[in-house]
């Protein structure tokens, strides 16, 4: 009789990759895909609710409507507890909001200072991305308007300025720069309009030596990618019909400038005596400017 020899199973093991990887041999993520993701797409346009199949959500509705969120778990294990479900669910209805609406009892958090509420409101043109938590509802990751923003926004400045120092104003026809008045801003590229929005404001006074008149016309000089003047931005006038003693005066002059080329710019205050008759005055002086400029943009 031959005898048959049973060698018993020690162990048998099974070797689970804790990693998958598509298109990908070597995956180093729990999940590594390589290649895109694609995942459901539905539009509504009246009151609904999101479901277990929903990923993206668009909404295209031509009245405000309601998005309910599914009641969730935090009991871990459960059936109901799908922590960590996204949906992304945008408003690209013309003019009408879309309000997303916890389950009752639960909350949609959005952090900081906002407490967490029943419900949050999609305005249109916003997209939003929602998770389930493990608390008591819902977290809000994002919530970003994808319409253009077409508003001006001012997106470089500058401040300059002397106070209570005397520069004398040389009669004649040469312009002379107002001390203090330099002003350096970055017109910044990927806007379709811009304006540089200048002001310079000071005073200064007159040291009559007789009966006499005259004034003072500024220009601003621009220096950068592209240079110029421009001329006559305000006129201050003096006047002493009688003899007089010394007399303040100010000047405001404000510009604007629009579409200049991206660069930096620099800009100054220049000043020159004019149209003076009479006695010619012992002395005309600047003692203080304040010198502002503001770049805007908008697409």
């Amino acid at each position: 009789m031959k005898k048959v020899l049973l060698l018993p199973l020690v162990g048998c093991f099974f070797i689970a990759k804790s990693q998958v990887g598509i298109n990908n041999n070597i995956p180093s993520s729990t999940l590594d895909i390589s290649g895109s993701l694609e995942g459901s797409y539905r539009e509504i346009t009246a009151n609904g609710s999101l479901s277990a199949t929903d990923y993206h959500v668009s909404f295209a509705g031509t009245s405000a409507a309601t998005l309910n969120l599914p009641q969730m778990s935090t009991a871990d294990g459960s059936a109901s507890d799908f922590r960590g479900r996204k949906y992304f669910v945008k408003n690209n209805s013309s003019a009408n909001n879309l309000t997303l609406a916890a389950a009752s009892g639960q909350t949609i958090r959005i952090g900081g200072s906002n407490a967490a509420n029943n419900t949050y409101i999609l305005s249109p043109g916003v997209l939003g991305i929602f998770t389930a938590n493990a608390t008591n509802g819902w977290d809000l990751d994002l919530a970003v308007n994808t319409i253009p923003d077409t508003s001006w926004k001012i997106t470089n400045n500058a401040f300059n300025g002397t106070l209570n120092t005397a520069q004398a104003i040389s009669a004649g026809n040469t312009y002379q720069t107002v001390n203090g008045t330099g002003l350096t801003v970055t017109v910044p590229p990927g806007y379709n309009q811009s304006i540089v929005m200048l002001n310079f404001n000071g005073w200064g006074d007159v040291d009559p030596g007789g009966v006499s008149l005259g004034s003072l016309r500024f220009q601003i000089t621009q220096t950068g990618p592209a240079a110029a003047t421009y001329t006559s931005t305000t006129v201050t006038s003096w006047s002493f019909p009688v003899t007089g003693a010394r007399t303040r005066y100010t000047f405001p002059a404000a510009y604007s400038i629009s579409n200049l080329a991206p660069g930096t710019y620099t800009f100054n205050l220049q000043v020159v005596r004019e149209g003076e008759s009479g006695t010619a005055p012992n002395g005309v002086n600047i003692w203080g400017v304040q010198s502002t400029a503001k770049v805007y943009s908008k697409n």
